[in-house]
């Protein structure tokens, strides 16, 4: 198993998932590919002001929280 099927479920899922870490703000931005006909945008899913935040997320998404 992967970290990311670890955190976010399926492969599938996993598969659409994109993590930014910013430095300046500090800053980490969870999106997800969405798919509109034949183009392909990500979408913020959750943003989060500090590396602490972000881990109780991947905490609260593993466990189905």
């Amino acid at each position: 198993m992967t970290n990311w099927e670890h955190f976010f479920g399926t492969p599938e899922r996993a598969a659409l998932m994109d993590v930014e870490f910013y430095a300046i703000p500090a800053m980490v931005a969870v999106k997800r590919e969405e798919k509109a006909g034949d183009a392909a945008t990500l979408m913020l899913v959750a943003r989060f002001d500090s590396r602490e935040e972000y881990l109780a997320w991947l905490k609260s998404e593993r466990c189905g929280e």
